[in-house]
């Protein structure tokens, strides 16, 4: 297992009075965590949370207080939530994995369609944020050179603007999808991990419903429907049901 990351306290103010303090609650559960006292780290770097901010290193740390004080399910919770915000960092993916050799299902996954795999590694290469830079900075370079082509008589200059903004054009809208297919990862909030000890899951949404298979807590689902008190969910290798909504926590 890999240790906690020190926050960049100067990425963390905010214009709240509550987010004023939070640089002191960064250092303060740090210390606590390198101290040993995990809980009280858990309960510092939560009120961190509560308080609106939230941070890929954050949720790590958080994730790394559940993990020592063996809280398994916690701790693959808290390092799913960093994972999305920083799809690409080693050492949360190298926590995540090791908190998963815990779980008693070993789900086997699904072969993606390659296109589709080609598709969700560009989106995760940068955050949503640089993707919608981009296309503004694309836009902005398609208009320079689109102008250039229309208002430039010189037969090269036109050749190169027009293929050129052409280019610009097309990583503008790309960036752009991109942008949004990221934030909705993010903020989609369908996937989940089971939180229960052990769960049965249903062919309908209802406790008449012909049970079809059970599975155990930190299992990681994805949401496909919720219906009332019920939510329908879809699990790696493709096998769907129902389950209580109160026996998963969302990522």
């Amino acid at each position: 297992m890999k240790n906690l990351v020190i926050l960049p306290i100067t990425l963390i103010f905010t214009c709240t009075t509550v987010a004023q303090d939070i640089p002191s609650l960064v250092l303060q559960g740090n210390r606590q965590y390198v101290e040993g006292e995990y809980e009280k780290a858990i309960m510092t770097y939560e009120s961190i949370i509560d308080s609106g901010y939230e941070a890929a290193d954050l949720y790590y740390n958080l994730g790394n207080s559940y993990f020592k004080s063996h809280k398994i399910t916690s701790a693959i919770i808290n390092y799913e939530r960093a994972i999305l915000l920083s799809p690409n960092d080693a050492d949360i993916k190298y926590n995540l994995e090791m908190a998963r050799t815990f779980v008693t299902d070993k789900i086997e996954v699904l072969p993606l369609p390659f296109f589709t795999q080609w598709h969700n590694r560009i989106v995760r290469l940068f955050s949503s944020d640089l993707w919608a830079i981009m296309s503004m900075s694309g836009f902005i370079l398609f208009l320079i050179f689109f102008s250039l082509y229309l208002f430039v008589s010189e037969y090269r200059v036109k050749r190169y603007s027009f293929w050129l903004g052409l280019l610009f054009f097309f990583l503008s809208v790309s960036s752009f999808v991109f942008s949004f297919h990221h934030k909705k990862i993010i903020t989609g909030h369908n996937t989940a991990i089971v939180f229960a000890p052990s769960v049965t899951v249903k062919s309908s949404p209802d406790d008449s419903g012909t049970d079809l298979f059970l599975i155990h807590e930190g299992t990681r689902v994805r949401i496909e429907d919720t219906l009332g008190i019920w939510t329908e969910i879809k699990l790696d290798d493709g096998n769907k049901g129902w389950l209580l909504t109160s026996e998963i926590v969302k990522i």
